[in-house]
């Protein structure tokens, strides 16, 4: 919990005379106790979380907390973290740096590794392209690592099926938007991503610590990640890398920020300063969004920044242009750091957490768990009087009332809405998003998410069902391995699926489900996939 200056921990007092001289001669005059707002926030939680504010006067470094229970060093400018979408705004800047060097143009279409389409660069780096946040029918074999075998060829096929029906929308946060922009752009440049990251951004702005992929970080000084139960494990972004694969550190995002602010030269200036253009409306009247970078109004300035998350890590970064004021929260825990990051950049005192108060009238009721699959449960909280959303190994995000039990999910092109039973208690939640209605029935208090339940049927019965189904443009092939039955789609890994009746299957580790079809002979002609709301029918092939 020190202060990370010159002087050591013997020299504590001092330390805190040095940094409020420094202060009142910056532009951070106003913040009394930075030290104090992070060992707030941070509380009784596991990890820590690390800061840098940046001003005219230079930079001064924050930290509270440690690396794990296990590993009592404290955190340093100089600690890796996953920093998550924050990845973001760096593939902005790779495309705006194409656009410079006249590889892309932005109202291009985007090339190879995709098939020719209608989306445009611009419309992918604004979040305007109409994809989903995820593509559809996104599988995660392991809810822990979510991405890992999501490779390219997956990526391109998933686009593909995508692109055909996607239309221009107003601004809908996509993760998936983001994997194909920074891929299309590396195409342009016929070189992989983390490599023309590294050479036309990284190495430019001196961010000698800031790594694609948490496997290319410094075992030594990458933090290790928590959640609310506990550590996690590291994402593997593979074809994903563009929207979230970055690791960095307080000290090279300082350095960033003070790009950004002109307060340090880098060849990339012109760049950065096409990012930060705002570009198309966000959500609400006070946010525009640039190429990547979220531009809001607030309280008199203009902020800009952006947030990230992964497994274990939160993330974000806010600069005052106008003030030259930036602030860089950066924490191996999975809670937010929005409120603290926006009152720092403004110069104030964040107010300190106060303990669970009784949620306003009218969203006590909503309170609860809700699993669409039994590794997959969206928990609805309260806080400061408001209601949130946070599905398994996702950022929280805030729910906003637009009809009685019906809520927009704040960041996503998304609703939910609440089911109520005969005695008009909350029953479910339904998530409506892309097109589809999944519905997720509320836990009772205790109780923990179950799926189907599993049956065994016999071996040679298993066997009726192996083959191969047209599904559009992919197949289904069933395969069996001893007495289990496995389902691959084209370009992605074999899953297990397991037997809820005769002719009915389900997966563990995606809220789906499989119907076999049987003509008036008996044989099986086809199967059914039902999946977000959805059942699509595919037919057995010769």
């Amino acid at each position: 919990m020190n202060i990370i200056t010159l002087q050591n921990r013997r020299s504590c007092r001092a330390a805190g005379l040095a940094l409020a001289l420094l202060t009142t001669a910056t532009g951070f005059a106003k913040t009394p106790d930075v030290q104090t707002a992070l060992d707030q926030w941070l509380g009784s939680q596991p990890g820590g979380v690390a800061a840098a504010c940046v001003d005219a006067g230079g930079v001064t470094f924050f930290n509270a907390g440690r690396f794990s229970a296990k590993d009592a060093r404290r955190l340093t400018p100089d600690t890796q973290f996953e920093i998550g979408s924050l990845t973001k705004v760096f593939t902005a800047i790779l495309l705006a740096d194409a656009v410079r060097e006249k590889q892309v143009t932005l109202e291009a279409r985007i090339g190879a590794p995709f098939a020719p389409g209608k989306i445009t660069y611009l419309q992918l780096a604004t979040h305007t392209a109409g994809l989903p946040r995820m593509p559809a029918g996104f599988i995660s074999g392991d809810p822990a690592n979510p991405y890992a075998e999501h490779d390219l060829a997956s990526l391109t096929r998933d686009f593909a099926g995508a692109a055909a029906s996607a239309r221009e929308s107003p601004a809908a946060y996509s993760n998936f938007g983001f994997a194909v922009l920074g891929q299309a752009v590396a195409g342009a440049w016929n070189e992989t991503y983390a490599a023309l990251l590294t050479r036309r951004v990284l190495q430019p702005l001196g961010l000698n610590d800031t790594v694609v992929g948490w496997r290319g970080a410094d075992a030594q000084r990458l933090a290790p990640g928590h959640n609310e139960a506990g550590p996690t494990a590291n994402w593997e972004l593979n074809a994903f890398a563009p929207a979230g694969a970055l690791v960095s550190t307080t000290r090279d995002l300082a350095r960033f920020v003070q790009a950004y602010l002109g307060l340090a030269d880098t060849p990339l200036a012109p760049v950065l300063a096409e990012t930060v253009r705002p570009r198309v409306a966000g959500e609400g009247p006070s946010l525009r969004i640039g190429l990547a970078w979220m531009i809001q109004q607030r309280g008199g300035s203009t902020i800009v920044w952006h947030n990230g998350g992964t497994g274990g890590y939160r993330s974000f970064v806010a600069f005052d242009a106008a003030a030259k004021r930036g602030v860089v929260l950066l924490t191996n825990h999975t809670t937010g750091l929005e409120a603290l990051g926006f009152a720092l950049v403004a110069g104030q005192m964040p107010e300190p957490p106060k303990a669970p108060a009784a949620p306003a009238d009218g969203l006590t009721e909503y309170l609860g768990n809700y699993p669409l699959a039994p590794s997959f449960v969206m928990a609805v909280t309260a806080e400061g009087g408001q209601l949130f959303l946070q599905a398994t190994n996702q950022p929280r995000l805030l729910l906003n009332r637009v009809a009685a039990d019906r809520f927009s999910v704040g960041g996503v092109a998304a609703e939910v809405s609440f089911e109520r039973d005969a005695a008009g208690k909350i029953a479910a939640l339904v998530l409506h998003q892309n097109g589809a209605n999944q519905r997720a029935p509320r836990l009772a208090p205790g109780e923990t998410p179950s799926g189907p339940k599993e049956i065994s049927l016999p071996a040679a019965q298993l066997a009726d069902y192996v083959g191969s189904y047209q599904l559009g443009p992919v197949a289904l092939t069933v395969t069996l391995d001893g007495t289990q039955l496995g389902v691959q789609l084209t370009g992605q890994p074999r899953f297990p699926v397991f037997a809820s009746a005769k002719d009915e299957f389900f997966w563990k580790v995606v809220n789906a489900q499989l119907s076999f079809i049987r003509n008036g002979a008996g044989k099986i002609v086809a199967l059914v996939l039902h999946q977000n709301g959805v059942d699509q029918r595919a037919e057995r092939l010769p």
